[in-house]
């Protein structure tokens, strides 16, 4: 099979005009048409990322940063902030984004917020944009990783008017019927409203719907509901108070959690719960006691689990169409990138049917083994939160299937905490939630292990590294502050996008993907 001269991408939401745009800026000469029904709204709730999102957007995508701040308005993420694990009321820790250290936190001071200067900036509640003791701006911006916190209606906004100026091609249409090839191997057109288009390739980004891959050509799903209780969230919009959090909020609720989402003008809440447990009346007036100022909510249901293939005769899946687990660390969007990596490598590909068929069995591998993973280390964040005793927690600490990590778990209760630091770890998982996300989550949530003897550090050297930290952080402006700061000094952020000394541009943040022999689901360096 010939590499595609077109491809359709079925879907308008922010999956689908990621996988257009991609596709089209590393292919110029592929027509590549995006086809949207008006008749399917756009979700308007804030969506909370990974650091995987600026590089994605600035470097691959060549999207304008300034454009993006001026239209969308992002503000910064530099972590989530867990209200979660032990009972006490007022205790909370830090899952950040750069590199820490996370143990020897734990050895020396049994407090996570002081593994990394970021971690500190969350728990001070400021940004990576300094004022100096003499009044100069500092942007921390190229050397410290972040993530975007947006709103969700402007953001597909700028997508789409990207995508125009791109030269994708954008067709209305809400389709009746998708026909299949005469051999049954992929699809040939799609129909609706006495039009037929007809293309080499088709991208399903159609949600939940999973149009292509799930009904059409009937991937099977499999579902993570041993794992991932919850399948409802209610959400709303609260005022926002005259700090902006640098941070996403996760705090645990009666049937599941809630999240804070902080946009500009708005804070985001949705309470993520299990049916099973709760029903929509109770999650509403249980979120309105917790958010009395909240406008009318809505309900957006979901189901957790993944299709068996991502990648199937001439059609891949990206986004919710593949493969959901839960809101909990903002993993939806982080997938996309993940998944358009494998796609824009299979679209690579030589014509020849051999090199094709032998991909798409290791990027239906790859692929599924980033969400199965996901599925476990989400878990673990309901096996282990004590906080509350309520029916759906007692269920979830008895009953949440974790097995996928069960070798894990079962070094660290043996070895305790030291052996994570040693080196001797496999890669696993994922590169923004392995082995340190892993330690951050069940040393956060209090589960016991042995901390080391000899941390990597003196306490003599970890003092003056905290003491460093605190001194940045005493200079490090409030985000409302940072936000003006930015708007006003507009090179700051073109600096970040396009400096050879930004990790924004960096090889570690670009994502490629190892070849057939490799182990499922490793993403290297490109």
């Amino acid at each position: 099979m010939a590499r595609p001269r077109s491809l359709a991408v079925v879907g308008g939401g922010t999956a689908g005009y990621f996988a257009a745009l991609a596709v089209k800026r590393r292919f110029p000469s592929m027509t590549v048409t995006l086809v949207e029904s008006r008749r399917i709204p756009v979700i308007g709730v804030g969506e909370a990322t990974t650091t995987l999102m600026p590089p994605f957007l600035h470097a691959q995508l060549g999207l304008d940063i300034i454009a993006l701040w001026r239209q969308v308005r992002p503000t910064f993420k530099l972590g989530v902030r867990f209200e979660w694990g032990l009972p006490a009321s007022e205790y909370n820790f830090a899952f950040p984004f750069d590199a820490t250290n996370v143990i020897d936190a734990a050895s020396y001071d049994r407090d996570l917020h002081a593994q990394s200067l970021v971690s500190l900036l969350m728990h001070e509640r400021r940004s990576p944009v300094l004022r100096g003791p003499d009044g100069e701006i500092v942007s921390l911006l190229p050397s410290y990783k972040f993530a975007y916190h947006l709103d969700n209606r402007p953001f597909v906004d700028f997508l789409a008017s990207a995508s125009r100026q791109a030269g994708i091609l954008h067709e209305e249409m809400t389709i009746d019927e998708v026909a299949l090839r005469r051999d049954g191997r992929g699809i040939d057109a799609l129909r609706g409203g006495g039009r037929e288009l007809r293309n080499d390739f088709y991208v399903d980004a159609s949600g939940f719907a999973a149009l292509l891959v799930g009904k059409t050509l009937g991937a099977p799903f499999r579902s993570y509901a041993p794992s991932l209780f919850c399948d409802r969230a209610v959400v709303a919009t609260v005022p926002q108070g005259e700090v902006i959090d640098p941070y996403t909020t996760a705090q645990t609720m009666d049937a599941g959690w809630c999240w804070r989402i902080p946009v500009t003008g708005a804070d985001h809440r949705g309470y993520v719960h299990s049916s099973a447990f709760l029903d929509e009346a109770s999650a509403i007036a249980e979120m309105r006691a917790a958010n009395p100022s909240m406008g009318d909510p809505w309900v957006v249901k979901f189901r957790s689990g993944r299709h068996e293939e991502f990648w199937r005769h001439n059609v891949a899946a990206v986004g919710n169409a593949y493969g959901f687990v839960e809101p909990l660390e903002s993993t939806a969007l982080h997938m996309v990138i993940v998944e358009i990596a494998y796609l824009l490598a299979g679209l690579e590909l030589p014509p020849d049917a051999a090199a094709q068929e032998q991909f798409q069995k290791y990027a239906n591998d790859a692929v599924g083994g980033h969400w199965d993973y996901l599925r476990w280390f989400l878990a673990l964040h309901y096996k282990y939160n004590r906080r509350r005793d309520t029916p759906f927690w007692r269920a979830a600490r008895s009953d949440v299937d974790i097995t996928g990590l069960d070798d894990i778990i079962a070094r660290y209760r043996r070895e305790g905490a030291g052996p994570w630091m040693d080196g001797r770890q496999p890669m696993h998982g994922d590169p923004a939630f392995g082995f340190s996300g892993i330690a951050t989550m069940l040393l956060g949530q209090g589960v016991s292990a042995d901390l080391p003897p000899r941390p990597s550090m003196s306490q003599a050297r970890w003092s003056r590294r905290a003491s460093e930290h605190r001194r940045v952080a005493a200079w490090a402006l409030p985000q409302r502050e940072a936000l003006e700061v930015l708007r006003s000094n507009p090179q700051l952020l073109s600096d970040f996008a396009s400096s050879s000394r930004s990790w924004c541009t960096g090889p570690r943040e670009r994502i490629a993907i190892a070849g057939p022999g490799s182990a499922p689901g490793k993403i290297i360096a490109d």
